[in-house]
């Protein structure tokens, strides 16, 4: 599977949520309660459903679902990459808004000069906004952070050698 795969996430999942967007996957967090519009929604949108919640299992879906297992995000995380055989890519990460979902596009240096702390604009030449929440991102020691994080807990970045990391 790909970047291309999106998830469905509930709201019991939000902490997995982020951390699927920080890999460059579509993951779209359900703020209603589980149930019949979640399913629905998540099969509208051809997105794979997960979920904590057994009674779902129980209900007819046409679409895929994936009961997660314990309440730990990164626990989540592996098992949702290990399930699935995906391979992360350095490429895909932060990609997207870790809040809104949203593909982050690419701003000219000079746009940010006063958007961002000055120390940042002093030592950064790349910056990338979300165009629905207007957030600004720029690679910063967070990205190396996360590769660490994700390492020690034996998840592979592939090409993780390659990312250019700021300060």
């Amino acid at each position: 599977m790909t970047t291309e795969t999106k998830f469905f996430a509930d709201a019991t999942l939000a902490g997995l949520a982020r951390w699927l967007r920080l890999l460059g996957y579509d993951t779209v967090c359900f703020q209603g309660k589980a149930g019949r519009p979640l399913m629905r929604q998540a099969a509208v949108e051809g997105r794979i459903l997960l979920t904590r919640r057994r009674d779902l299992m129980e209900r007819q879906y046409s679409g895929r679902l994936l009961l997660l297992p314990g309440t730990s995000a990164v626990k989540q995380l592996s098992f949702v990459l290990g399930k699935l055989s995906l391979e992360i890519q350095v490429q895909n990460l932060y990609t997207l808004c870790l809040t809104c979902n949203q593909k982050l596009i690419s701003l000219e240096r000079q746009s940010v000069r006063d958007l961002v702390p000055e120390y940042v604009f002093e030592h950064c030449t790349e910056y990338t906004q979300c165009p629905e929440c207007r957030k600004i991102f720029w690679p910063g020691t967070h990205q190396r952070n996360a590769l660490q994080f994700l390492k020690d807990r034996g998840i592979a970045v592939k090409n993780a050698e390659t990312l250019q990391i700021m300060f």
